[in-house]
């Protein structure tokens, strides 16, 4: 897939927003207050995910898309570099804590319309004006700010999904194979801007990722001189090649699969040098 276009991003964008919104408003208060995930040594639960939905949208997403579409610098408080997140995300999800799920369902709701709402009001130029965010490695477009906010939503609806897997679909297995291909699409084009460029100085390879099945393709990131690039379709030459299935990606990319496991039964197979492959993850992070 090319860049996609306005038209593009906004039926994506507005196919995520309701799988979400139908995914949640399945859950009951006993299952909001399970274990969903565990950062560092602190446990989150599917509310707390709902929680960092909203306020990231309320705080984050929509300021530093109208502070790009007006040009102006991106400006977060307290998010200044990268290596704030951590400390950032817990102060805001403090915030949101004690609010009860339907109030957050129906700010999430609200926000995500907003934000898409704004789709109509910019035109495909408005799309490639240059655009800042404090976790990212380099500056980037509009455009990225869109496909960051639509890539939030299926990382977060997985993590709540884990509390009631009955009621709600593995995200990839409830996608056309058309939106299949987006999701992987923008999930590799989005990979140069989270590089770690510490972790990336001594590095100078090209990856393959090959992805299997209905919905599939390859793309490559270039990583070197501590900076990434990426590009649809396979190079013509790769130091390493992940090959695997685009549900397996999703869940190795969030953790739900683990990687060992996953390469030892060969649901993930490498190609090239096995141990660049198993580098990715301290390649590309947003957090410091």
């Amino acid at each position: 897939m090319e860049v996609p276009t306005k038209e593009q991003i906004t039926e994506f964008y507005s196919a995520a927003i309701e799988k979400c919104l139908s995914g949640f408003a399945k859950l009951d208060e006993k299952e909001w207050s399970k274990k969903a995930s565990k950062r560092g040594s602190v446990e989150w639960t599917a509310r707390d995910h709902l929680g960092h939905l909203v306020i990231t949208h309320e705080l984050e997403t929509m300021a530093l898309t109208r502070q790009a579409l007006a040009g102006e610098p991106a400006n977060i408080p307290g998010l200044e570099k990268r290596k704030d997140m951590r400390s950032f995300r817990k102060s805001t999800l403090e915030k949101v804590r004690d609010i009860p799920v339907s109030e957050l369902l129906t700010r999430l709701e609200a926000n995500l319309k907003e934000h898409h709402g704004l789709l109509e009001t910019i035109t495909e130029a408005d799309l490639d004006k240059p655009a800042k965010s404090p976790i990212w490695d380099k500056p980037g477009t509009v455009r990225d700010l869109f496909f960051a906010a639509y890539l939030f939503l299926p990382g977060q609806y997985q993590e709540i999904r884990s509390v009631a897997k009955k009621k709600m679909p593995h995200w990839i297995e409830s996608s056309t194979a058309e939106q299949v291909n987006y999701h992987l699409g923008r999930t590799f084009h989005y990979m140069p801007l989270i590089l770690n460029r510490e972790a990336a100085a001594d590095v100078d390879v090209t990856y393959l990722f090959t992805m299997e099945g209905d919905g599939g393709g390859q793309w490559s990131v270039i990583v070197g001189d501590g900076k990434a690039e990426s590009k649809d379709g396979a190079p013509e030459s790769f130091d390493a090649e992940i090959k695997t299935k685009p549900q397996l990606w999703m869940d190795l990319s969030n953790g739900h699969l683990n990687a060992p496991m996953a390469i030892a039964t060969r649901k993930v197979k490498l190609g090239g040098n096995p141990a660049l492959a198993l580098r990715l993850q301290t390649l590309f992070t947003a957090e410091g």
